[in-house]
């Protein structure tokens, strides 16, 4: 089974719970940054530990892997934001955030004068206290951070799930 790296993945699940109630930006920022390191880290502890002490989570972590790169559909969350954000962050010290705890958004309305005619009507509004944090770049732009890393959680369970699921269904080694 996949122990260690879903005990990580369990400790991601407290950080997003840091982060959806941090509103200093600043503890924000570093929360953030070791979310992503624990996120990526998941992959890391599956190879390097559950890998290493059950074979068969080895073979099938390779395979999963191999998987995830032919297939971008499977793969995109793990290259395109696990892996690419953390080391965004951790190589450069770059975060694919927005770096305040206030945002501005655009809310477009279509509306109806007196006289019947359809009129655009254009406000901006201020967003305070970390109620949102776009994402900059890539696939999961725009998406508040913490909805793309609850995103993120997800796939790691599914992708750990399965390769539980495949080496209970492999037969045993003598």
């Amino acid at each position: 089974m996949t122990y260690q790296a879903r005990q990580v993945l369990q400790d991601c699940y407290y950080a997003l719970n840091l982060l959806e109630n941090e509103v200093d930006e600043n503890l924000w920022r570093i929360h953030w940054a070791g979310a992503l390191a624990l996120l990526r880290a998941v992959g890391n502890v599956l190879k390097e530990v559950d890998g290493k002490t059950n074979p068969q989570i080895a073979s099938t972590e390779k395979a999963q892997f191999e998987k995830w790169k032919q297939n971008s559909d499977d793969s995109e969350m793990f290259f395109k934001f696990i892996k690419k954000d953390r080391d965004l962050l951790l190589k450069e010290y770059e975060f694919n955030v927005h770096p305040l705890n206030t945002s501005s958004i655009l809310i477009t309305a279509n509306l109806r004068d007196q006289n019947g005619n359809i009129v655009e009507h254009n406000e901006v509004h201020e967003l305070d206290e970390n109620i949102y944090r776009p994402i900059l770049s890539g696939p999961k732009e725009g998406d508040d951070a913490r909805d793309a890393y609850k995103e993120a959680l997800e796939w790691w369970e599914h992708q750990l799930d399965e390769i539980d699921r495949i080496v209970s269904n492999q037969p045993k080694p003598c």
